[in-house]
């Protein structure tokens, strides 16, 4: 039984896959195997840090349009606290002017009756004045002294 050389090496060939090449297959497999399990628990574990992720981002947006609102409700209540010391000012202005006017109208009233006071005070004086003049230069002593005596009759009666 001749065989050839070319059947021997196919015959060896077929002996070394069918010997070696179970625990190559083997190892193989176990190689891809464990390549296929790294590859897969890292695909789950980035879709975990993605779930995560997007989680966060939904989280911030979310605190991002709260404080918005806040933001916008502390500049609306700032508005409103403006207006109304505004409004406040006006009225305590206000209230303080007429106050002024009323006290400068009162001032006026005072200085126009000591001014009336006044005139009538030299009215009076001058007429005294211009009265004792007149009775000094113009009657004698014992018209004096009748007048005076009249007078005091009048006053006493007035009174």
């Amino acid at each position: 039984m001749g065989l050839s050389q070319t059947a021997w090496v196919l015959i060896a060939f077929f002996l070394f896959f069918v010997l070696v090449g179970k625990k190559l297959w083997s190892a193989l497999t176990y190689n891809l195997d464990q390549r296929k399990k790294m590859i897969e628990n890292e695909l789950n574990e980035a879709k975990k840090l993605r779930e995560e992720a997007q989680s966060e981002l939904n989280a911030s947006l979310k605190k991002q349009k709260e404080i918005n609102k806040q933001v916008l409700d502390i500049i609306n209540d700032a508005k409103s606290t403006a207006k109304q010391i505004e409004a406040d000012a006006i009225e305590k202005s206000d209230i303080i002017i007429k106050r002024k006017e009323q006290q400068a109208k009162q001032k006026i009233n005072n200085a126009q009756i000591d001014a009336i006071n006044n005139i009538k005070n030299i009215s009076a004086e001058l007429s005294i004045k211009s009265a004792k003049i007149y009775i000094q230069n113009e009657l004698d002593n014992k018209s004096q002294k009748s007048l005076h005596s009249n007078s005091k009759e009048e006053i006493k009666a007035k009174l």
